[in-house]
């Protein structure tokens, strides 16, 4: 129904979305809740939004086929999907705690250090080779990753550039991870549900563990309940379906030249909704850092007969 190229720039564009839409909640939570004063907690966000999301795949697509889906699954496969929801954990909770101590224009171009080691771990994993040009790509941007990490903070990392980079390992680990999963025949329907479904228990059994069953009495405050809900159907539900159905209809040369955008829907969200303007520093790093993206998504024709989604097919997922 829709143009391919149209769902891989939505995908991007939703799920670039996420973190500066997250820091705006944190900054007017106690406006959106009723004057509430702390309605949105480390808590709340991570339990309602994966909480949501899991909803939201369930009422589409109804709990009879999600269970049919799941029994026919090995145990292994099982297994890897119950992995796959605590590594989202891990990310979620990485990346809120760094939006306590550093700027989401520092959170999205230091995120870019993920693809980067998704590809390098993809390509010892599956055996892949890395073309020159994506090693030089791949240096750019980790050039650009440190020296504004390093830069900013008298050349020593903060803490929240310390969890950026932490959730960029966690990243390209959950990568992976997905990528064997869909592999192993495994329906992007439980995959998107299962992942959400057991990021919300875990953070709901830690929170009750740590902070007792009153942590979470603020969080049907205001408009919070509506809020999540609209976020997690678009920054995490639509963005998921709308970003693997992209990958089946586009090849990866095509997937590459549009995928650079992503950066740039972050720093744009940062601007609009947090009022945050790139330093110096931090323009210089983007340029870097966009400089490798391009260099490394630069192709060589591929040879007649080889199937899509061969050799240089991972760097660009």
């Amino acid at each position: 129904m829709f143009n391919p190229k149209f769902l891989l720039v939505l995908s991007r564009a939703l799920r670039s979305l996420g973190t500066p839409l997250i820091a705006f909640l944190l900054l007017n939570a106690p406006d959106l809740a009723g004057d509430v004063m702390h309605p949105i907690s480390f808590c709340n966000v991570l339990f309602l939004g994966n909480l949501c999301a899991a909803l939201v795949v369930l009422s589409r697509f109804g709990w009879k086929s999600i269970w049919q889906d799941w029994q026919r699954l090995h145990h292994r496969v099982r297994l890897g999907l119950v992995i796959n929801g605590c590594l989202a954990v891990v990310l979620s909770s990485l990346i809120f705690l760094a939006l306590m101590d550093t700027s989401v224009t520092n959170t999205v171009l230091l995120g870019r250090l993920g693809p980067v080691i998704y590809a390098l771990a993809g390509a010892l994993f599956f055996r892949q080779r890395i073309a020159k040009a994506e090693w030089m790509g791949f240096f750019l941007i980790g050039s650009g990753v440190i020296a504004l990490a390093l830069q900013q903070n008298q050349f020593q990392f903060s803490h929240g550039d310390l969890l950026i980079i932490a959730s960029s390992f966690i990243y390209a680990l959950s990568a992976l991870v997905s990528k064997i999963l869909l592999s192993n025949s495994s329906s992007l329907r439980v995959v998107v549900f299962t992942r959400n479904a057991f990021a919300a228990v875990v953070f709901f059994a830690i929170a009750i563990k740590l902070f007792g069953p009153h942590h979470f009495i603020d969080i049907f405050s205001g408009q919070l309940w509506l809020i999540m809900l609209i976020y997690s159907l678009f920054v995490i539900v639509i963005s998921q379906f709308a970003w693997f159905a992209a990958l089946k209809q586009l090849d990866s040369q095509t997937v590459a030249r549009w995928t650079i955008l992503s950066p740039v829907f972050g720093i744009g969200y940062a601007f609009i909704f947090n009022g945050e303007r790139p330093s110096q520093a931090q323009g210089i790093a983007f340029l870097i850092i966009m400089a490798g993206v391009l260099i490394s998504n630069v192709r060589k024709k591929q040879p007649k007969g080889l199937p899509e989604g061969g050799e240089n097919s991972l760097s660009a997922a």
